[in-house]
């Protein structure tokens, strides 16, 4: 999947070309004595002693391959401990390939009908549930730390890449917790029976557990920018509805890839923190302000009340620090001539400026910590010191923060954990500083697929909140840390779990909703808004998970449920991020209806949820809104509205191209389904040069062996075999193949979908015999996979028989052509004899 891991794609790849292979250049009477069930004379006990002396060694041999991963592993670990940062990855790497040579041979449903008395692979690992969750897990271990090590060394997108797999590789686990061993070698792969991405299933509800997470995090509230009097005041927790009015600073990132040939959207940032900690008066600021420019105000305004001895060296780096914010925002705003600077490169810019700035901004907290630890200690000296360690803790979070909008998950978590210390050192351990501080930890430990310690952490925040609230349950912030919970349970797919603390969430956000709506006295709409947003955001996501385990009705039910609160709310409904969630909502409502293959309405809801979200950006260039345009496109090209759906397409891209560049994969799924277009139009080329760049996006991001490459690359065999260009197309196949074998094993629909296209190829050529065996291979997986009467099986046993049947023609023909010749020949001779 990656580059780094090259090594042990090759490997896994050896150990099944075996079978992958054998209809390529097979034996023909080999493979007579294989599909006949013909025992071999060599089969008698000398055999069976020198094959279970055989199975004994090669026993012996997983045994220490998993002793040798652990060394590895342990190996690994001291160099990052060094900052010996390729060391470590070498000893990663190898130790991911060692792991993944174990995984793939403990599957019991291996062993050779003539080899059952034999315990194959008995290697310390029981061939049962246990092992495999026990091979996961280690592999999952070391893609981590894989990931660490690239996250160390400033590769944050390769870094993500890694953690991504480790949490979709987790609740690939979860899902196949109730399947037989083959069965969850086959799942475990990534892809579904339909060909259809698993990843997508997965990550299905991130964008709402994303909204959720966006007013669930901990922010501290060091001062408020704009007061004339600049008072300085107790660092708080930003209330629910700061949250929601915060998040207007944020320009969301996430990464979101289309499967090839689906019309639907990869989103995948699950577990995002808020990215404005220091209580700026962010409902002032427009969206998409830069970080390093909001940075210098609270520098500006930190330095009007302080009088330390460094205070003349601090507005020298103001100033200086200044003018570069300035000079970042001029140049953003109009490019200089001939400039080619992506936007990418610009806000990562502007993000590596804010960190300085709050580097400078913690310096002064921690000098005027210092200074007042030289003064006479007050009565107010307790207070005083609280409120320094607020400043200290609030910075470190705002740095953690932009570290999140970098990716730099490591020094993100070091930020979180540095501000728990001072906050507990200054309030102790019960206090809802401490708690909300938690929650981010657990955030980000979730992201990086560390589950068990992301529960933790918010377990203790929810009985923190618990604490503070003398017990009382009906508290935001409680239902908050059991929403995070729940969260953590859905990302890993424990789906019971999940819809069991998001009900629990949600009784008690509808009945903190309802006392706001009927005590509010003080006309405060603010919390009647933000209760609101929580009601509906939870019923979205319920519905979510009721869609991911295909209950398409009651999935459905919350949906409405959450519109019709939505709708009914009056002016609290209005409010940018009621909006927000409602056109999220109309998206989901319009998924069911395209399920259920309602597209008129699926339509309706699409195009509500466009004009919303363009009502919300304030643009149509945003990538929220190119997504939508993806879905649009989708349901014109499923009408066979091929012209409706390229207008859209094309409109996507070039969102996509100005928001996002032209190298980010989200792209690469509406450039494929362009490409069908051209497909079903006959335009073969250019269906060509679209699913090639959609290839080498992908290919770019997520290396060869990545479940979305192959029904590319099968489209692409397909066209070359159109054009007649069979030895390309052949070339094409075997790589697919050699994906699909890597990525479900080698007994699986989507292998044997494979093997069909070999034969295709081997009949076009002409190679009969070669076809007929490719599809004796499939038959034999879809029999095994589907059973005996489905239609695959049937079609491949059909294609069989029409194969076997030319064949025999075939054999006749060239029968008669030789005796026709031997004739020709005998009365030639004849002629001349006379």
């Amino acid at each position: 999947m990656y580059t780094s891991q090259a090594a042990p794609v090759q490997h896994r790849r050896s150990s099944f070309l075996g079978q992958s292979t054998r209809g390529i250049s097979p034996n023909p009477k080999r493979r007579m004595v294989e599909s006949t069930g013909v025992t071999s004379p060599k089969m008698n006990g000398d055999y069976y002693v020198l094959k279970q002396a055989v199975e004994k060694e090669r026993i012996a041999l997983q045994s220490r391959r998993v002793a040798l991963a652990a060394s590895l592993d342990q190996l690994g670990e001291h160099h990052v401990r060094q900052k010996e940062y390729d060391d470590a990855m070498d000893a990663f790497t190898e130790a991911l390939r060692e792991k993944r040579s174990v995984f793939w041979q403990i599957s019991p449903d291996d062993t050779p009908s003539d080899l059952t008395g034999c315990n194959q692979f008995s290697f310390g690992l029981e061939s049962d549930g246990e092992s495999y969750d026990k091979a996961i897990d280690e592999i999952a271990s070391t893609l981590r730390n894989i990931g660490n090590v690239h996250s160390l060394r400033g590769e944050q997108d390769e870094a993500m890449r890694y953690y991504r797999e480790v949490t979709n590789l987790r609740a690939q686990k979860a899902r196949t917790g109730n399947l037989s061993p083959r069965e969850a070698k086959s799942t475990l792969s990534g892809l579904n029976d339909d060909g259809s991405s698993l990843m997508t299933e997965i990550n299905e509800d991130v964008k709402a557990l994303d909204d959720l997470f966006h007013r669930i995090t901990f922010q501290g509230q060091a001062k408020t920018i704009g007061n004339s009097d600049c008072e300085r005041k107790a660092p708080q927790p930003l209330l629910p509805a700061q949250r929601s009015f915060a998040r207007k600073t944020n320009k969301k990132r996430k990464s979101e890839s289309p499967p090839s040939g689906g019309i639907h959207i990869i989103e995948n940032e699950p577990f995002k923190r808020s990215t404005s900690c220091l209580g700026i008066a962010s409902n002032n600021v427009p969206i998409g302000g830069n970080e390093s420019s909001e940075a210098v105000d609270m520098y500006r305004n930190l330095l009007r009340t302080y009088d330390g001895e460094r205070l003349g060296r601090h507005k020298e780096m103001l100033n200086s620090l200044a003018l570069r914010a300035d000079l970042l925002a001029e140049s953003k705003q109009k490019p200089p001539i001939g400039s080619e600077m992506h936007p990418d490169t610009s806000k990562a810019r502007d993000l590596e400026l804010a960190i300085e700035i709050y580097a400078a901004i913690l310096s002064v907290h921690e000098e005027r910590k210092k200074l007042a630890e030289r003064r006479p200690q007050g009565a107010d000296h307790l207070q005083d010191k609280q409120q320094l360690a607020s400043n200290v803790a609030s910075t470190l979070i705002c740095m953690g923060s932009v570290y999140y909008k970098l990716g730099n998950r490591v020094e993100e978590l070091r930020m979180y954990q540095e501000a728990k210390i001072v906050y507990h050192e200054a309030f102790g351990d019960n206090h809802t500083f401490v708690a909300g501080t938690r929650k981010n930890i657990g955030m980000v430990l979730a992201e990086r697929g560390e589950y068990e310690q992301a529960m933790k952490e918010f377990e203790q925040a929810m009985q923190t909140y618990l604490a503070v609230n003398e017990g009382n349950e009906m508290n935001r912030d409680v239902a908050s840390a059991i929403s995070c919970m729940g969260n953590v349970k859905n990302r890993v797919g424990e789906l019971d779990d999940a819809l069991a603390h998001y009900t629990e969430a949600l009784r008690i956000y509808k009945d903190i909703h309802e006392h706001n709506s009927t005590h509010d006295e003080s006309g405060n709409s603010i919390q009647r808004v933000d209760t609101l947003r929580d009601v509906t955001s939870t019923l979205k996501v319920i519905g979510m998970v009721h869609a991911k385990t295909g209950d398409l009705n009651t999935a459905m039910k919350f949906f409405q449920e959450a519109m019709v609160l939505l709708q009914t709310s009056g002016e609290d409904s209005n409010s940018p991020g009621c909006r927000e969630i409602t056109s999220s909502v109309l998206t989901r409502i319009a998924s069911i209806h395209m399920k259920k293959g309602d597209l008129d309405l699926a339509m309706t809801n699409y195009r509500e949820a466009y004009d919303l979200t363009v009502s919300n950006r304030g643009t149509t260039n945003h990538h929220d809104v190119a997504s939508i345009l993806h879905y649009i496109g989708g349901i014109y090209h499923k009408k066979a509205d091929y012209d409706e759906a390229m207008a859209c397409y094309q409109e996507a891209i070039r969102i996509y191209h100005a928001t996002l560049g032209p190298e980010n994969p989200t792209v690469a799924g509406t450039l494929v389904m362009v490409g069908s277009i051209y497909y079903k139009r006959r335009n073969l080329d250019s269906a060509m040069m679209f699913y090639r760049e959609g290839l080498r996006l992908y290919r770019n991001a997520y290396g060869m062996h990545h479940p979305d490459v192959a029904p590319i690359m099968k489209s692409i065999g397909t066209i070359l075999t159109k054009k007649g260009e069979y030895q390309e197309a052949y070339t094409v196949f075997r790589d697919v193949l050699s994906i699909k074998c890597t990525v479900h094993g080698t007994d699986h629909p989507e292998v044997a979908s494979a093997y069909k296209s070999l034969g295709n190829v081997h009949y076009k050529l002409g190679d009969l015999a070669d076809a007929e065996r490719q599809y004796r291979h499939a038959l034999s997986i879809y029999r095994r996979t589907k059973g005996e009467n489905h239609p695959d099986a049937v079609s491949s046993k059909t294609t069989i028989e029409h194969l076997r049947y030319w064949m025999k023609e075939r054999e006749l023909r060239q029968m008669e052509q030789r005796h026709t010749n031997t004739s020709t020949r005998r009365q030639s001779q004849s002629e001349r004899s006379c």
